[in-house]
Parts: structure tokens; C-alpha cells; sequence
């Protein structure tokens, strides 16, 4: 360690709540800069790859459009005509989730959700069977056992099989339902292996049921949304233009839904995220702003305090760029401090939220260093602001004359 450097340590220790202080802001900075930035890169990055991981060739529609809400309700009227008139179609899915609460006393839980759909969802949706059959057939009797296929969590938490009856009481808590219980027997149909989320949603939780049994126990017709999937993904547009005329038609000549593909589901991402990404370059630049004035206010009063010792240094030959130099190095020392442990308890807590928060805090990236370039631009950014902040200062420190200084009282 050289004596400059020796001597810079020195005085930071000598000024512990001053240096702490700086230190403070520069971590602050870092860790909610780095939380923030986490959080944004990976929850793209994930709901990217959930989408990408259903291919190229499916389409969405749902009702309502950004500005307004729907007219008319779509339905698997909807959804059959789609499947009907539409060209270059692999397969249409519609689905169902209402508001029911599904009591099983095997297993001393209410069911957050059941899903109403076809055997289709399972092509778009990529899952596989690990046993029984997706082909969910009802005869429109509540009394005959309802079949469901089972997702992987849901399964294997309850160890249930194929063909295992469940009673439950199941309870419609939506507006056209009107409230009520029904007393029904669940039959395990098939079972799926591990599937993973889309956009946030544990589809290895899910409960699926024929549509036809949905709508009769909630006394709806509303429909969640329709996924479908096109033959090629050279058909996507065609596609979705078409599905966009046929639902428009049934509709009465309104387009009060929304029709998106692989590619608007991306674009939407990206947008919706810019949008938060604007806010935390508010917040970024904020912290910058308090860190560099750290670093300007405490520099200023080292040299104001340090008058005398700088005229002693200039009496007995330190050249301006050896005064100035001295204050760069104390602030830049304050500076990378801060910037490391900010770092270090970035990344602390990242790992933390994703292992144990949950939901948002689980796309957090666990290594900042996944950020890429913008990681280290941060980090650069971060020490020049400091360095130049500080640059004032230990410039005027190095204007001094010795008489000059050695004189004030």
C-alpha cells in the first residue's frame, strides 16, 4: 500500500460518520438501483421464455380491448366458430375460470381455481400425460362423476390416481352463479407431468374439467379467454385476422376483444415493462443525484477543514496535482466501498425475495452479473459520478498557497 494511499485511509477513518455517510448513499444507491433493474431484466426475461416456450404458431383472444370492456361476453360459441370457419387451424381451446370454491374433504383444502376447457389445451399448452387420458367427456348429468385431469403438483402432493373418486361440494361464487353449493363426485381422469407457469401462473396447480360441466355449475357463459393454434407459423396472420372477422361478426360489428399472438404478447411485454423502466430511471437518477452530492458536501468540508495540513503539504514541496490527487483518491475509495457492498447486499437480497418471497420477487435474477453490460455501465456510472462530484473540491484544494493557508487561524 503506497503512502498516498496509507494517508487517505488515514483521514476517512479519522472522519467515520462523514465517510459512513458517503459509503451509505453509494450502497443505498447500488442495492435499490440493482433490486429495481433485477427485477424488470428478469421478469422480461421470464415472461419472454414462458411465452416462447409455447411456440410461434398460438393465438389469444380475450374479451375487453385496452380502452374498454366488452359488449358481449365471448363464449364457446365464439370459440366454435372459430374452430369452424377459420383455415390453417391445429387446434382451439376454450377456457373457463369462474368464480368457484371446490371443497374436498380428502383433502381439508378449498381449490382456488378449476379450469373449464377442451382436450385441446393440451397441444397448445405443451403438456403431457403421465397417465390416463386428456379427453374429457360429460354427459351433462351432475349426479354421473365429473372428470378432471390433474396437474403435477396437484397430483403428486395428494398422491392421487387414475380413476380415484373425490366427493366435493362445490360452491359458485360468481354474480350470473348467484351463490349456492353442489354436491358432486370428482373422478381423476388423467394425470399431467410437470409443466412449469405461463405469464405468472402455476399451471402445475391447475384442476382442468369439461367446459360443458363449468358453465353448468356457475350458470355462465362468459368465457376467460380462447387460446388457439395455427397449423404453420406462416399462417399466424392470416390466422388472426380471421378470427378477428369471425368474433367481430357474431358480435354485432364490434371488436370488443383482443386477438394476440407470440409476437404481440412480446411486444406487449416489452411495452408494459418500458413503462416501469421509465419510473426506475426516475429512481436511478434520484440516487445518483444524492450519492454525487454526498461526495461533493463532504469533500468540500475536508478541504475546509484541512486548510492548514494542505498549506504544510504545499510549504514543504507537494505539487497541486499531489493535493488534488490525495482528495480524488479519498473520494473514489468512498465511492468503490459502496459500490461493492452495495453489491454484495444486492445480490444478497435477490437471492433471498427469489427463494423465499414468491410471485413478482421470484423473477428477481440472483446474480447481477446476468444484467450484462448495463451491470458494469452502473457501476462505472456510479464511481464517475463520484470521481467528478469530488473533482470540485480537490480542485480547489489544490489552488491553495501555502502562506495563504498557513495563515487563516
Amino acid at each position: 500500500m503506497t503512502g498516498r494511499t496509507t494517508l487517505a485511509f488515514r483521514y476517512l477513518w479519522r472522519q467515520k460518520m462523514r465517510t459512513g455517510f458517503v459509503v451509505a448513499t453509494f450502497t443505498a444507491a447500488v442495492t435499490v438501483t440493482l433490486l429495481l433493474t433485477s427485477a424488470i431484466v428478469g421478469t422480461e426475461q421470464t415472461f419472454i421464455g414462458e411465452i416462447n416456450a409455447l411456440g410461434v404458431t398460438w393465438i389469444y383472444v380475450e374479451p375487453g380491448t385496452s380502452n374498454s370492456a366488452s359488449i358481449y361476453p365471448l363464449t364457446v360459441g365464439d370459440a366454435q366458430a372459430i374452430a369452424r370457419s377459420v383455415p390453417h387451424l391445429a387446434a382451439v381451446a376454450p377456457i373457463m375460470i369462474d368464480g368457484l370454491s371446490v371443497d374436498l374433504p380428502a383433502w381439508g383444502k378449498s381449490l382456488a381455481d378449476i379450469t373449464g376447457t377442451n382436450a385441446s389445451v393440451q397441444s397448445i399448452f405443451k403438456y403431457s400425460i403421465t397417465t390416463g387420458s386428456f379427453a374429457l367427456a360429460w354427459g351433462g348429468n351432475l349426479s354421473a362423476p365429473l372428470p378432471v385431469v390433474a396437474g403435477y403438483n396437484v397430483w403428486t402432493t395428494h398422491d392421487l390416481s387414475v380413476g380415484q373418486v373425490l366427493p366435493a361440494t362445490i360452491v359458485s361464487l360468481s354474480a350470473s352463479g348467484g351463490g349456492g353449493a353442489t354436491q358432486v363426485n370428482l373422478v381423476v381422469a388423467g394425470l399431467l407431468g410437470a409443466r412449469g407457469s405461463l405469464g405468472g401462473t402455476d399451471l402445475d396447480s391447475a384442476i382442468f374439467t369439461p367446459i360443458s360441466a363449468l358453465e353448468n355449475l356457475t350458470n355462465s357463459i362468459s368465457l376467460t379467454y380462447i387460446f388457439v393454434s395455427a397449423s404453420s407459423s406462416e399462417y399466424v396472420g392470416g390466422v388472426t385476422s380471421a378470427i378477428t372477422s369471425v368474433v367481430q361478426q357474431r358480435h354485432q360489428g364490434y371488436q370488443d376483444f383482443t386477438v394476440l399472438s407470440e409476437q404481440s404478447w412480446v411486444s406487449y411485454v416489452h411495452d408494459q415493462l418500458a413503462q416501469f423502466s421509465s419510473i426506475i430511471s426516475l429512481v436511478e437518477a434520484t440516487l445518483l443525484m444524492l450519492s454525487s452530492m454526498s461526495v461533493f458536501v463532504v469533500m468540500t468540508m475536508a478541504v475546509r477543514d484541512r486548510r492548514r495540513v494542505i498549506g504544510a503539504m504545499r510549504a514543504i514541496g507537494a505539487h497541486r496535482s499531489d493535493i488534488m490527487g490525495q482528495f480524488l483518491l479519498e473520494a473514489s475509495l468512498m465511492s468503490v466501498s459502496g459500490i461493492g457492498i452495495g453489491v454484495i447486499l444486492g445480490t444478497a437480497v435477490a437471492g433471498y425475495l427469489k427463494a423465499n418471497a414468491g410471485g413478482f420477487y421470484s423473477y428477481l435474477l440472483t446474480n447481477p452479473v446476468q444484467l450484462g453490460p448495463y451491470f458494469y455501465e452502473l457501476l462505472g456510472v456510479l464511481w464517475g459520478i463520484g470521481f467528478l462530484f469530488s473533482m470540485v473540491p480537490a480542485y480547489q484544494a489544490s489552488r491553495l498557497e501555502a502562506v495563504e493557508a498557513l495563515t487563516e487561524l
